[in-house]
């Protein structure tokens, strides 16, 4: 809620619940930027990762500038992460400052490329 807070006066800012629903949106609403939690429970049932989604995400939507947030449990996982797409990483808890920051610069990116 606090990044959706943060984000919505000067974005606009859709949430998904689940990895058929960031699908949808990317197919109907073609974002610029996608902020993508490294801790998605709905990968934990159906064997899936995280990085095999940021893979898919990133072959179908090779533009696509995604943010990928991480816990500092997950400090391993950065390189892997950027290796196979990521085009920023922010530990949680995120700051506003940080996060604006971030989606910012990866805006001006996807300006300068389109």
């Amino acid at each position: 809620m606090q990044i959706y807070l943060a984000l919505c006066d000067a974005y606009r800012v859709e949430i998904a619940e689940d990895p058929e629903a960031v699908m949808y949106m990317l197919r109907k609403l073609r974002p610029q930027i996608l902020l993508l939690d490294f801790t998605l429970e709905h990968f934990q049932s159906n064997g899936k990762t995280t990085i095999d989604f940021l893979k898919k995400i990133k072959k179908k939507y090779r533009d696509l500038k995604v943010m990928m947030l991480l816990d500092d449990e997950e400090k391993e996982h950065e390189e892997s992460v950027q290796a196979f797409g990521a085009d920023s990483v922010l530990y949680k808890p995120v700051k506003n400052k940080h996060l604006l920051r971030n989606v910012r610069k990866l805006s001006a990116a996807t300006t300068l490329t389109s």
